[in-house]
């Protein structure tokens, strides 16, 4: 029985890798239907293997010593699903935010938060996402930098803006008690004001982005 376990495990894994990769192949090349064929093969089939009813996978269901390796695929899955549906109008916005709301919660307090930081912030800049106040909130949630205001109106901003802010924080508010005080009230505060922030008009955000720029250029010339 042991032996008959082990090579049922095997199976399901060599064709959990197959779904996985024949996903990512057809995704890459456009092929949206079949990459949620064989994405959600895979959910299923990992869903299956930890005893879980469907859409009930979470972080818990796994160890981090061991299945490192499938929870960033996994993460990664979520990303290209969430993805796929934010292209889908109404009728998918809400398996969109279920996807997106995974890949968020894959994410967080891993390695690789981080990473999963930067594909969105690239998605927001590069892409052409249809719900961006839903990426940029899921950005925020991930850290996305320090910087949450600015963060938050990012694809509004020159390059140098966030490294300007960053060295103004580095090099003089961290050097200073009460510029160390302000960066605490910032880091407490800042979340929740991008937040809001990310719910207004996009020509408001583009107003906040260039103050936003002009103070942090005023703020280099004067260092």
């Amino acid at each position: 029985m042991e032996k008959a376990k082990r090579e049922r495990t095997a199976k399901l894994f060599a064709k959990r890798m197959e779904y996985s990769r024949n996903g990512a192949t057809a995704y890459k090349q456009g092929n949206l239907k079949e990459a949620l064929h064989n994405y959600f093969g895979y959910v299923e089939i990992l869903e299956k293997s930890k005893d879980v009813s469907p859409d009930e996978l979470q972080p818990k269901h796994f160890d981090p010593k061991k299945e490192m390796a499938e929870l960033l695929l996994l993460t990664g899955v979520f990303w290209d699903l969430s993805k796929i549906h934010d292209q889908g109008g109404k009728k998918a916005f809400d398996r969109f935010r279920f996807y997106l709301d995974r890949f968020v919660m894959f994410s967080r307090g891993t390695p690789f938060q981080h990473v999963s930081a930067e594909l969105i912030r690239k998605f927001l800049v590069n892409g052409n996402p249809k719900n961006r106040k839903e990426f940029k909130n899921a950005h925020l949630q991930l850290g996305g930098g320090k910087c949450f205001l600015a963060t938050a109106v990012e694809e509004h901003l020159p390059s140098r803006t966030l490294p300007h802010l960053r060295r103004f924080r580095d090099e003089r508010l961290m050097m200073s008690v009460p510029g160390r005080s302000f960066v605490r009230a910032y880091y407490f505060f800042g979340p929740t004001l991008a937040r809001l922030l990310i719910r207004t008009p996009d020509r408001f955000q583009k107003r906040f982005a260039q103050l936003v720029e002009n103070l942090a250029d005023s703020l280099e010339v004067g260092s």
